[in-house]
């Protein structure tokens, strides 16, 4: 009868092996710290343990700072005192990062809500300057002359003045005075 020998390999143990062969789990090895172990291919993935829940933490911490600081060794006080110190600063950071996260959630919040604002009265100004579109212009006011009517207002009023003796030049603007002559002569309205 022939045995079969187990030679280990790659640093595995005998008893590696054997649990192995069987089909057994290996048992948790401790790793120096700073040594990665990564599984290779086919392995199973190591169980993760989830991270506790922020306030399990604080009071673990915090149970952990009050034995310590109750120790009979300085050091291990001395020690407490400084995570202490630390805790509190992290804790000043933490509120100050969530104090300028509120802050820059508010300031886009307010950035949204002019922006809506702004787009909503772009939409009424376009709405109004649609309804001047449509409608023209405001019938209240008195319609305007037309050019042509005002040339011949003119004209008539240089021959009035003309007739009548009084100077007048061929172009130009036409003084007042001639103008409310004419309108008081002929009783017209002055339209120019």
């Amino acid at each position: 009868m022939s045995t079969t020998t187990m030679t280990p390999a790659n640093g595995a143990g005998r008893t590696a092996l054997v649990r192995a062969a069987q089909g057994k789990p290996a048992p948790v090895q401790r790793v120096p710290m700073g040594i990665r172990v990564v599984s290779g291919p086919g392995a199973e993935p190591t169980p993760t343990t989830p991270a506790p829940s922020p306030t399990t933490a604080d009071r673990t911490v915090e149970a952990l700072l009050r034995v310590a600081a109750a120790s009979g060794s300085a050091r291990t006080r001395n020690l407490a005192e400084k995570i202490a110190g630390l805790v509190q600063e992290l804790t000043g950071r933490v509120e100050a990062e969530e104090a300028q996260r509120r802050e820059r959630e508010a300031a886009e919040a307010q950035r949204q809500e002019l922006a809506e604002a702004e787009a909503q009265l772009a939409r009424q100004l376009a709405e109004v300057r649609q309804k001047l579109r449509t409608t023209g212009r405001d019938t209240t006011a008195q319609p305007s002359r037309s050019r042509r009517e005002g040339a011949e207002q003119r004209a008539a009023i240089r021959a009035w003045a003309l007739a009548n003796g009084h100077e007048i030049s061929a172009r130009g603007r036409i003084s007042g005075e001639i103008v409310q002559a004419w309108a008081a002569a002929t009783g017209s309205e002055v339209t120019q």
